[in-house]
């Protein structure tokens, strides 16, 4: 690190624990962001009090993707090999709330021994204290497929040996596990049209969903929204999923009996419904934060998604007042909730980080030249900067300038402007949201 940007990450840092020594009789400390490089198969550690990276970890290619875990301890790596292999690093963080602020404490750091292969690793969810691995499979013209779920406790994943249990799929599909806790679980169901294989134009994606139940080694269907003919029993071309509240929210397809599919559990109950888009876009990814009112999704007709959606799971209906047009008809690209869910940083193409306040009214709070300018689509092959947030802070990786760079969401000022080695790329938060 070079000297200057040393000496300010420190007093920027010293300043922080001042401020947390007299409010709270002792330092708090910020922990630790996990990063990859763009050209080098290596993942890094960043100690965000120090300014220093502090662990490097091989893995074998370059740029892997990240999935953070219920509690921020622990983050998922897709590695991207050819044996579709995920491991867990072990960040070292835990947490204790204390009302006003949150403690973090830093143990060791360590890419644990668990490992988890499959064809094509997807969408990786956590939640009731389980996690949850999808491999999609791979496509039904090009062999037999295996499509399936691993699960994992938690609390086991810093154990030696812990158990894994494994949901064989119906089918190949680009599907999805989400954990209910009580061992019930929400599985997808494959596109038949897509599993026998016949139509190539079929999509990979569901049309619906199960309950299960799971009960030593056993699965038993607990309820079927699953229903094509039932507007609020199916999801068809299903993508994008975020809970809160004790509501998960499902994207579907757009067009007549489209929207977003919003299930409910009470006592032991569930039930679905359709919350309608407010025209005739749809959505792709979905954000939300523990006690936020609003989610927040990406919005269009189809890649790129030039819009965002704000979505009130409780609500009847949404309107135009709900939708945010990007600037200059950008892609929405990359953006996160605040930890409080109250505000929300988007980072698009034109290099800019803009922070907005999401209620009562869309509004724009701040806007920064964060990074230059840069091609946000899938499989682009220039370096493409990524946004993590922890708590109330946004985070950028410049992989061109090599740098990560700090803005709070709260004093819409920018903090750390720290140099790294190599390229930095995909970021990962850990937090305990």
């Amino acid at each position: 690190m070079r000297l200057p940007a040393l000496r300010a990450a420190l007093l920027l840092s010293a300043a922080c624990a001042s401020q947390s020594t007299f409010a709270h009789d002792h330092a708090v400390l910020r922990g630790r962001l996990v990063f990859a490089d763009h050209e080098k198969p290596v993942v890094r550690v960043l100690d965000l009090d120090s300014g220093e990276v502090t662990h490097s970890f091989a893995v074998p290619k370059a740029n892997p993707g990240f999935a953070g875990i219920e509690g921020g301890r622990f983050v998922a790596i897709k590695t991207g090999d050819e044996a579709g292999t995920v491991r867990i690093l072990d960040s070292g963080l835990s947490y204790e709330t204390h009302g006003d602020h949150v403690d973090v404490e830093k143990g060791p750091v360590r890419l644990t021994d668990l490992v988890l292969t499959g064809e094509r690793p997807a969408h990786v969810i956590s939640g009731h204290g389980q996690l949850a691995v999808f491999f999609d499979g791979i496509r039904p013209w090009e062999g037999k497929s295996s499509a399936k779920a691993l699960l994992v406790a938690i609390d086991d994943l810093g154990k030696a040996g812990p158990a894994v249990t494994e949901w064989p799929s119906p089918g190949p599909q680009h599907g999805i596990v989400v954990p209910l806790g009580a061992q019930r679980w929400l599985t997808s169901v494959p596109n038949p049209a897509y599993v026998r294989g016949d139509d190539r134009k079929a999509s990979s994606r569901p049309d619906g969903f199960e309950i299960q139940q799971q009960d030593k080694g056993t699965w038993r269907r607990l309820a079927s929204f699953n229903d094509p003919a039932k507007a609020d029993a199916s999801c068809k071309l299903y993508h994008g999923h975020a809970a809160a509240g004790g509501r998960h929210v499902f994207g579907c397809a757009e067009g007549e009996g489209g929207g977003m599919l919003v299930l409910s559990q009470d006592k032991g109950r569930f039930s679905a419904r359709k919350l309608a888009y407010p025209d005739d876009r749809r959505i792709s990814a979905i954000k939300a934060r523990a006690g936020a009112k609003f989610m927040v999704a990406n919005y269009g007709k189809a890649a790129p998604y030039d819009a965002l959606l704000r979505v009130d799971p409780a609500a009847q209906s949404l309107s135009a007042s709900d939708v945010l047009p990007v600037p200059g008809g950008q892609p929405a690209c990359q953006f996160e909730l605040s930890g409080n869910g109250r505000r929300l940083a988007n980072l698009t193409p034109d290099g800019k980080l803009r922070i907005y306040e999401i209620a009562p009214a869309w509004k724009e709070l701040a806007s920064f030249e964060a990074v230059p300018a840069f091609d946000c689509q899938y499989g682009a092959r220039t370096p493409t900067p990524s946004l993590a947030v922890i708590g109330g802070n946004a985070f950028v990786s410049d992989p061109l300038n090599g740098r990560i760079r700090e803005y709070s969401l709260d004093s819409l000022k920018q903090g750390l402007d720290l140099p790294v080695e190599g390229k930095p790329a995909n970021l990962a938060g850990s937090d305990a949201g």
